[in-house]
């Protein structure tokens, strides 16, 4: 099962865009999603760990897919690589 990381600031209209995508894309395929708000110091740990400074960040499988929006089509391709 893939598992999705995004990292969010709550004063960004874009994380909640973002964040809205995957609640959302969470409907339609089975994934774990977990979400960070940056201003916290969980969220503060997952930027340091994978190295990244701007918001929203989406994380699959350990590595990061998306800054920003995340590409639909994209989003589609890396969930059909899973078998």
């Amino acid at each position: 099962m893939k598992k999705v990381l995004l990292l969010i600031g709550k004063w960004s209209k874009e994380s909640d865009e973002v964040k809205e995508f995957w609640i959302k894309y969470r409907k339609k395929k089975n994934f774990i999603l977990n979400i960070y708000d940056v201003s916290t110091v969980e969220g503060s740990k997952m930027m340091d760990r994978y190295e990244v400074s701007i918001v929203p960040v989406t994380i699959i499988d350990e590595e990061i897919k998306f800054i920003g929006l995340p590409d639909f089509k994209k989003v589609e391709e890396i969930f059909e690589q899973e078998g």
